[in-house]
Formats: C-alpha cells, structure tokens, sequence
C-alpha cells in the first residue's frame, strides 16, 4: 500500500469511534463512582426519550450487527435469554445450556429495536459491566411480558442488583390485541380454561408475587394490566396478605382490567367480588391512584386519609362493587391536595337524590363536597342526571381542565348548568357579586362526545375567554363545535370566538379546513400558534407545508381508544408517540 494512502487512512481512522484505540482506552481512567454516575444521567436521558430517531435507528442497526460477535460477557442466564422480552441477564447463570437454546433465543427476530440502556452498557467490556452491576439504580424498572413464566431468574437478578432502592413494577398479563384465542377466564379456582397461551398463567403469576412481595416495602410503584380478572384477584391476593404491615414508600398504584362487561349493574365474576384491603391498608405516600374495572374496601386508610393524593382515577365499575355516596364522600375529604379527579363510568353509587339522604346528618349539612386543590376533572360515560347531580355536589373553585366524554344522550341542559354560575360550598348572598361559571376559568377543554344543541356550543363558547387548549373529536361532535372557531362576519353575531385560544388538538378534520381555520384567525388578529391534528386525518404534503410555516408548532399525534384520557401538557403533545424500547434478550 502506498504509504501516503496508509498514512491518510491512519489519520481518518485516529478519531473514529467505531475503531478502538491502541493501547489502553482512555475512558477506563475515569474513576468508577464517576462512570456510575455518567450511567446514571444515560438511564435517565434514554428514558426521557432525549435520543433522536435516527439515533435509535443507528444504535439497533448497530446492536444487530454486533449480536453474536465475541466478547469479554459471559454467557450467563442461559433460561432467561430464552424469553421474548427481557431486560437483564443474572451474575450466575446456569451455563450447562445447549448452544443450542442459546442462538434460538440469539435469533434476530428479537432484535426489532436496541436493548434497553442498562443491558447495552453492560455489554460494552468487562469494565463497565463491572461498574454497571454494581450501579443499583440502573436496575429498579421491573417489567415483565405476558410471554415470560416461572421461575422469573431475571426479576431474581434485578431485585438483587437494585440493592435497597425503591422498586418500579410492571405487570402486563394481557394477550396480544390479535390473540384469536381470547382472554376470557372462568372454571374453578385451580383451573385455567380459556386462558390464553400468549398469557401468564395464574400460577406463574402467583410464583411472581411471591417473589416481589417479600419486598413491598422498596415498592415505589406498581402497575398491573390484566384482561382476565382472575389475574388481578391474585395480584390483590397477594398484597392483601395478613402478614403485609404496609407499603412505606409506593407513590402510584395503578390497577388495569380490560375486559368488556355484559353488564353495568352486576360484576361479571361473583365468586371474585371480594373488597381487598391492600398493604395492610398503610400506603402513606400515594400520590396516584387508578383503579380500571378494579375494586378494594372503599374504607381503608390509604383511599379515605390520602393526605399525600395528588391523582385519583376510577373507572368501569360496576353498580354492585362501586362505593357508596358516603364512601366517596369519605375518599375526596381525606385527599385535601386532590388535583386530578377522573370518573369514567364509575363513581359514587346510585342517584343524585340518594346521596343527600345517605351523604350526612345535621342542619349544617350542604351536601356540597369543596375541593380546594383540584384542577384537572375528567367525566365520561355517565347519564345526564348523573353528571347534573354531581356538579351539584363538587366546588371546584382552582378547576382549569375539563374533560367531557359523553354519548347516546342528550347533554344540553349539563352544557346550561357548566355555563351558570358554578357550585360553591357556602351560599352567596343576593347582594354580593354573581358567581361565575365553572367554565369561565378553563385554560384547557377536551370534548371527546357531548351530544347537545348547536345554540348551547355558543352558550359554552361564551364562558370560554380564558381558553388557551382546545381539544376537539370531531367524530362525535355537532360541526357547530369546529364551525364557530371561524371568524364570523354576519352582523349580530359574535365576530370571534375563544379569542384566547393558542392551541388546538382535533381528531376527524380534513387538512383544507385546518388550513382555512388558522388562515382567518390569523388574519382576524387571533392566531393560533401550535395545531395537532390525528395522524389518520386527510392532510396533503400542501397543507402540512403550509401549516408549519403559519405556526410555531405543527404535528400529529396517534388517536387513543381512551377518549376520555385528560388533555396532556401543551408541551407533551407533540412528542413521539411510540412507547420505550422493547424489551429484548441482552
């Protein structure tokens, strides 16, 4: 070789990261409570999602290519590395397995994306598996796949190497959205019939527990998905054990049942009825709490003394399982920082004229329910008279979000009552200032259904001058909803409305009558400055160009099934939809 060409090529190669340097590599020089530290700040940018698109793509290009190519790593864990989805491997694996089990579980197909950050700078060198080891915060996400069974080595692995830190749990018991088998479950107790293969069993899951339980008191969260309730009744099982003296560190509780009901008025599994009482009933610091076709003793200290209860989501309960008045009554005065308050068809028992007869006692009673702190309320699925009785019971002075998910009704007069003046826990004299509505101090409004009148959209729009956020599914709402956006020049009538809104979210609008919208107000003097719009909507290349130069922020955003889901921060919604990493062998 020519030795001006070797000369260049040593002088590209000098700086190349993919080329290791001769020698020892400079970075091994950095203490290792340094590179712990340096891991520590990765986990979390990798986890807040910092890493670009092209950078992923690049790293599970790379990881592809590098699978299988020789290092210092052990083969370790051999039974794990045979699970779909896996995070970590453990420090004494068994290594009498065949090579066999070990390139079937190696094959590509399971190297769909880059492994999670802690397994990749694990497998860097010797090295920095040592440091990352023995860094116990890079192991304390548990999560585990409905395809993983016993005896769960990595969960093993990761509660060893996450020392005494607190723990966060993430059970997914639910089949694949397209498992022809099902997710139902019934027969005895012991037997599993028409359970899905692509689920956990019950007694896998049960072997689980018993294996995180033991360390409930680093729990900092929990969150469990089943379709089949038979997996939550044995999730509640096992944290309602008599021998559980509490939860001292569990922040979010999240319990998620999806399975579609026959029924609203009984629970389709009476032999599981049973109201758990969890963690001995102590979990002084929840700050979340969601509980989705889930119920437990409506009584215990953790829902009726939440001092510390920032967020409070129940929904899909039905009549029989559902608390009483006084029950709920209880939950919401215990919780007196409640910001966000969600009830999807779910909520207190019965009709609005039973509460007050069951909800106190005295001449002082108002039945009128103040919740100081609270400023995010989400209602879907509830019959007119319901909603009407409780508006009536709930002052929201601090209210600024307001979620509205209804249908097969008709909601005119709740429409009226939210623009009239708003609940309040002591009378006002005649003589003093007129209330104002309950609408007049929105900042953000997501309408998702509200089946009413075109002249009651107008009503609503005049209490609206603070609205900055706009959420509109056009699907199920009058066009009048998306109409009386546009500037009106038609004598007699309002010539803008909203005049503070900045941000509009809409699913089932065509791209041309987006354009024209952001066209009028701008040229109305009201612009809008960040439009999101459903990525299944008819949009043209044209018009996305041309919203992107008429606005600060244009994006879409993947539509959910969970209409009823608060609106999130402005600055969230135009994030990357896509969930985290899969969860791949190391």
């Amino acid at each position: 070789m020519d030795k001006s060409l070797s000369g260049d090529l040593q002088l590209s190669l000098k700086d190349n990261p993919f080329v290791p340097p001769k020698g020892t590599c400079p970075i091994n020089n950095i203490p290792p409570e340094v590179l712990s530290l340096i891991f520590e700040i990765g986990a979390r940018s990798f986890e807040d999602g910092e890493d670009s698109d092209e950078e992923d793509e690049a790293m599970a290009t790379f990881w592809n290519l590098e699978e299988g190519a020789g290092d210092d790593v052990d083969e370790e864990d051999s039974v794990t590395r045979r699970l779909e989805r896996s995070t970590v491997t453990g420090d004494d694996g068994d290594k009498s397995q065949d090579e066999d089990s070990l390139s079937e579980s190696s094959s590509d197909s399971t190297f769909e994306a880059a492994p999670p950050f802690e397994v990749l700078i694990s497998h860097i060198c010797q090295h920095w598996r040592t440091v990352a080891i023995n860094t116990p915060s890079l192991w304390t996400k548990i999560s585990v796949s409905p395809l993983e069974s016993a005896p769960f080595e990595r969960v093993k692995t990761l509660l060893e190497r996450g020392k005494s830190l607190p723990i966060d749990i993430h059970i997914d018991c639910e089949p694949p959205d397209d498992d022809e088998e099902g997710s139902c479950c019934s027969g005895s107790e012991d037997s599993e019939p028409h359970q899905s293969s692509h689920s956990m069993s019950f007694s896998d899951l049960d072997t689980l527990m018993s294996l995180l339980v033991p360390h409930i008191s680093r729990w900092g969260s929990i969150e469990v998905s089943v379709s089949c309730y038979k997996h939550m009744f044995v999730v509640l099982s096992a944290v309602s054990d008599p021998s559980i003296a509490g939860a001292p560190q569990l922040e979010a509780l999240q319990l998620y049942h999806h399975e579609d009901a026959e029924s609203i008025a009984a629970f389709a599994h009476p032999d599981l009825v049973q109201h758990f009482k969890l963690f001995g009933g102590a979990a002084p610091r929840l700050k979340s709490v969601a509980l989705w076709g889930v119920h437990v003793d409506w009584c215990q200290e953790w829902l009726s003394s939440g001092s510390n209860l920032l967020d409070l989501e129940l929904a899909y309960h039905t009549d029989d399982v559902r608390p009483s008045w006084r029950q709920f009554v209880g939950i919401l005065c215990g919780a007196p920082k409640l910001e966000t308050l969600s009830l999807c068809s779910s909520g207190p028992l019965g009709a609005p004229h039973d509460w007050r007869s069951e909800g106190g006692s005295g001449d002082d009673y108002s039945g009128v329910i103040e919740l100081r702190s609270l400023t995010d309320l989400v209602l879907a699925f509830h019959s007119p008279i319901y909603v009407s009785g409780l508006l009536r019971c709930l002052a929201l002075p601090a209210l600024k979000s307001l979620t509205l998910d209804f249908d097969d009704d008709d909601y005119t007069d709740i429409v009226a009552q939210l623009a009239g003046p708003a609940t309040t826990a002591v009378p006002v004299l005649k003589d003093e200032e007129k209330r104002h509505s309950l609408l007049s101090g929105l900042q953000t409004l997501k309408i998702s259904g509200l089946p009413c009148s075109d002249r009651s959209v107008e009503l609503m729009y005049k209490e609206l001058g603070n609205l900055k956020a706009l959420n509109l599914s056009m699907t199920y709402l009058t066009p009048a909803f998306l109409q009386l956006l546009y500037p009106c020049s038609v004598p007699g009538h309002r010539d803008v409305w909203l005049r503070s809104l900045t941000t509009l979210s809409t699913a089932d609008v065509p791209g041309d009558q987006m354009l024209e919208l952001v066209r009028q107000r701008k040229e109305a003097g009201v612009p809008l400055k960040a439009v999101y719009m459903e990525e299944n909507d008819e949009v043209t290349q044209e018009d996305v160009q041309w919203l992107k130069e008429n606005l600060e922020t244009f994006d879409f955003f993947e539509g959910s099934d969970d209409e009823f889901e608060p609106v999130p921060d402005i600055e969230d919604l135009h994030e990357d939809s896509e969930s985290e990493w899969e969860e791949v062998d190391d």
